[in-house]
């Protein structure tokens, strides 16, 4: 059978269990819930240049966003229950796994950052609507090695889109914001043992 004509079986597979895995595995975080997500992101098979030659090997690549509470080899496993389902043939490899993360000890720096954008602004800031709150950053790295990390930046226009814009006042806005934040924490007493 034409292996891309089976991937469209496995494609759609995948997308019901993404659409349970992202219901079923919301992350309650003190700042407001963790959205996980499910991307079949690419698709390769067959050769385009000779459309009449049946593909014998397809392949497709899928982008799962873990929630803090998730551990990699669950997905996989997971994943791998889903296509026994379907009863075909397969190779499932993963080849990269970032693990989500809720900070810990930011309370400080939430504070700081509470404390500064209301200094300047009037207001403290937004929350970021869970779905954009939720995608993997630069913190996830810092708060695994225990560093406490939180995002704050300009919202931008077209956000999720291909070409996403910030306007440059708003970029201005986050560098005073970053800079007193900064001036705040490191004049800070350290605390013991640290």
């Amino acid at each position: 059978m034409n292996a891309v004509v089976k991937m469209a079986k496995v494609v759609e597979a995948i997308d019901e269990w993404g659409a349970r895995y992202e219901v079923e595995n919301i992350y309650e975080a003190a700042t407001g819930p963790m959205l996980p997500k499910v991307n079949v992101g690419a698709i390769e098979g067959g050769a385009p240049y000779k459309p009449n030659y049946f593909p014998g090997v397809c392949s497709i690549y899928v982008d799962v966003r873990i929630p803090p509470h998730i551990m990699p080899v669950s997905v996989q496993n997971e994943v791998a229950a889903v296509l026994d389902n379907l009863g075909f043939e397969y190779d499932l490899e993963v080849y990269r796994t970032l693990r989500g993360y809720e900070g810990a000890g930011v309370e400080p720096l939430v504070q700081s950052i509470n404390d500064v954008h209301e200094h300047l602004f009037g207001t403290k800031p937004e929350p970021e609507k869970p779905r954009r709150a939720s995608i993997w950053t630069d913190t996830n790295v810092y708060n695994e090695l225990g560093i406490p990390a939180v995002k704050i930046g300009p919202r931008g226009r077209n956000v999720g889109g291909r070409v996403e814009e910030i306007e440059i006042e708003d970029m201005v806005k986050a560098a005073k914001i970053y800079a007193l934040v900064a001036l705040d924490m490191c004049s800070r007493e350290r605390p013991k043992g640290r």
